[in-house]
């Protein structure tokens, strides 16, 4: 086990285990909460059980991934922290630009929280249904602890609507993130998927795992704290960070088809709430979980 910190305020990584994400949630609830703040992490080279949305498996190999969970404590009204999946995502999204930097894709976010790739050129790029030519390259996944009850923090629990006087009153969330990097094609578990040495990205190996590590872990603290500023309202103030957030949502304007929860929805992506707003000739609709495909790309 090693530790460092770099943008982090605690920073652990463990050669192998089942999943950062029921490591720091086991610490969190139990003893060892006090040793985990806001924006401290644990990375993992390896993981053997590695869990995407919805309990599903994030399968990587033995090496060539990203693979890190971080604790955080925002300063915002806890009924915000549905933003928190798409602007993680736009923070991760952000952090590996500079990776396909002058290569012929873009990145951008896709509803909920996932970080894809967009070839300049469709016709270039094999089409896979309901992904047309996108590529999964990293994914997010936003997870709220409740800690054991207790009388000290009952008192201290601020409504929905307030702002946490503190982190230590701040809502506890785990937010894991798996970056594909140095995977060969051949190493990817579906057709959709991408890394960025698929893209083409020149430096995958171990040094560009580090640096995208400090990449997210510095675009997150900063995203994090615009957020902060505005309440948790990403369109309060001048409404720039709700502006970033959805310029870069690939998912907006697509003709798009959700397995939702309660049943599958299909319309125009017009909006979101953080909830996907969907327009119908029955008329908008918001979606607050499921997965999205693509009906119709986007001209």
């Amino acid at each position: 086990m090693s530790s460092g910190s770099g943008p982090f305020s605690r920073l652990v990584t463990v050669p192998v285990t089942g999943s950062t994400q029921d490591d720091l949630r086991s610490a969190l609830t139990g003893a060892e909460a006090g040793s985990w703040p806001h924006l401290s992490a644990l990375r993992a080279l390896r993981q053997t059980a590695g869990r995407g949305r919805s309990g599903r498996a994030w399968v990587t190999p033995d090496d060539g991934a990203l693979l890190v969970s971080v604790v955080l404590r925002p300063l915002v009204p806890a009924e915000r922290l549905a933003w928190l999946p798409l602007l993680a995502g736009l923070a991760v999204r952000d952090a590996l630009a500079p990776f396909v930097e002058g290569l012929p894709w873009r990145l951008g976010t896709k509803w909920p929280n996932d970080v894809v790739a967009v070839p300049e050129d469709p016709s270039a790029v094999p089409v896979v249904p309901g992904w047309a030519g996108t590529r999964k390259i990293a994914g997010v996944l936003s997870e709220l602890v409740t800690p054991e009850p207790s009388e000290n923090r009952a008192a201290q629990r601020p409504a929905p609507d307030e702002v946490p006087a503190g982190r230590d009153e701040a809502p506890t969330v785990i937010l894991g993130v798996g970056v594909n990097i140095g995977q060969d094609a051949g190493e990817l578990p579906v057709a959709w998927a991408g890394s960025l040495r698929t893209l083409g990205a020149a430096d995958t190996g171990e040094d560009a795992a580090e640096a995208a590590l400090v990449a997210v872990g510095q675009r997150l603290a900063e995203i994090l704290e615009q957020w902060e500023v505005v309440g948790g309202d990403v369109d309060a103030g001048d409404g720039a960070l709700g502006r970033r957030l959805r310029s870069v949502l690939t998912t907006l304007g697509q003709r798009v088809s959700v397995q939702a929860p309660d049943g599958e929805l299909s319309g125009l992506a017009v909006g979101v709430t953080p909830a996907l707003v969907l327009r119908s000739q029955v008329g908008d609709t918001e979606v607050r979980a499921g997965d999205v495909t693509l009906v119709r790309v986007k001209s």
